[in-house]
């Protein structure tokens, strides 16, 4: 039962950091709230603290905006990177968006 529980988590964590190869013909606006939920949350969560297969709490995070684009895209430990899949105003929006869960 253990192996399959973690099976399924293995296929369910890689499954969701799913790519899209997609790239649209019109410049549209980056929607970082869907970004973050699709590529990110599976791991982190949908508040930056589910450290899953050890992903870092993002609210504890001391990280300069530029270290979290380079870090999203160059991947760290089990994170993947995502140069080649996002574009230059999705790595921008996301690590802005990820910048909101820092403690306060």
């Amino acid at each position: 039962m253990k192996l399959f529980l973690t099976l399924f988590l293995g296929v369910f964590l890689l499954a969701s950091c799913g790519d899209s190869n997609q790239s649209p013909a019109v410049e549209q606006s980056v929607n970082a709230t869907d970004l973050y939920l699709t590529r990110c949350a599976g791991c982190h969560g949908t508040d930056g603290n589910l450290q899953l297969s050890g992903a870092k709490a993002l609210s504890a995070s001391t990280l300069k905006k530029e270290e979290v684009v380079s870090q999203i895209k160059m991947g760290k430990g089990n994170m993947p990177p995502f140069e080649g899949r996002l574009t230059e105003k999705e790595f921008d929006a996301l690590a802005d968006y990820v910048l909101t869960f820092r403690a306060k």
